[in-house]
């Protein structure tokens, strides 16, 4: 006699270009299902393990959504009728917070805030994400970059500090640096964000030692490159500055880069189409016996 219920759902945004189409849809469920199944009906399309979800039913924040763990209800479980139809669920994204965490802390009685929340969760997640970087370390015997790479850096004076499978951390001179896999790319940098983005990691490898050893000239009173001659470089297209001001350049094929800033230049210019002892030679040269 009466058919079903009809439920606005929606969701946030995830990432740029996941906003391009409109995630607004509607549901159809019978009366009578109970609040958790109807939040597990309305869930995101989105099914990415780690990823956490508060669902707002009609404003009010009634459970905390993951693929790990389903819908985990903040207020009592009750059957939606039709009296008491909701008219929309939206899902609130908590980007990679912890679902069992986020559950506790909102249980508890903590607002369902996102910036807060992601700032309170912030240290523990360093501290897991550490723990499994050292278990990778420990347990599988592959690392990012070549021995011989990490002993010129060593010879220089870096002090690495974590080296696995997608990782190599050292300091040098004060400097903090590191390399890391993301995909089929290596992001290397000094200090914060990174000043390049080098695909295979072969070449990433002979590039920090470019720009590691050009530090290195600097601290030894060198000029920071040294003299040498640029081998059938592949053409740089220039791309938009970021961070504002700073100038960015790429070139894609079997060999891709990104690289920000002149000094990331320089290094490209000295590290293609030589070996890692080729390029230590090159940072050397001229060098007074330390």
């Amino acid at each position: 006699m009466f058919g079903p219920l009809e439920i606005e759902t929606d969701r946030d945004s995830v990432a740029m270009g996941d906003d391009a189409v409109s995630h607004a849809r509607q549901i159809s469920v019978r009366p009578g299902i109970h609040l958790a199944e109807l939040v597990e009906q309305a869930s995101p399309e989105i099914r990415e393990h780690g990823w956490s979800w508060v669902a707002r039913v009609d404003g009010e924040a009634v459970a905390v959504w993951s693929i790990d763990h389903g819908a985990r209800l903040l207020r009592p479980d009750r059957r939606i009728t039709r009296r008491r139809a909701p008219k929309r669920v939206h899902f609130d994204y908590y980007v990679q917070i912890d679902p069992e965490w986020l559950h506790q802390r909102l249980s508890e009685g903590a607002a369902p805030n996102r910036l807060a929340l992601e700032a309170e969760f912030a240290p523990i997640a360093q501290e897991r994400w550490e723990i499994e970087q050292r278990r990778r370390e420990r347990e599988i015997h592959e690392r990012l970059f070549s021995a011989e790479c990490v002993d010129l850096l060593r010879g220089w004076g870096a002090v690495v500090n974590l080296h696995n499978d997608r990782l190599i951390r050292f300091e040098l001179g004060g400097a903090r640096w590191s390399a890391s896999r993301a995909d089929t790319m290596v992001l290397l940098g000094r200090g914060g964000g990174p000043n390049a983005s080098i695909r295979p990691a072969s070449f990433a490898e002979c590039w920090l030692a470019a720009a590691v050893g050009a530090d290195y000239r600097v601290a030894r009173g060198a000029a920071r490159m040294p003299e040498f001659d640029r081998l059938s470089l592949p053409e740089l297209e220039p791309m938009a500055s970021w961070p504002p001001g700073t100038k960015r350049w790429a070139t894609i094929g079997a060999l891709t880069v990104q690289l920000s800033g002149e000094d990331a230049v320089s290094a490209f210019e000295l590290a293609h189409g030589r070996s890692l002892t080729e390029i230590a030679d090159l940072i050397e040269s001229g060098l007074s016996p330390a």
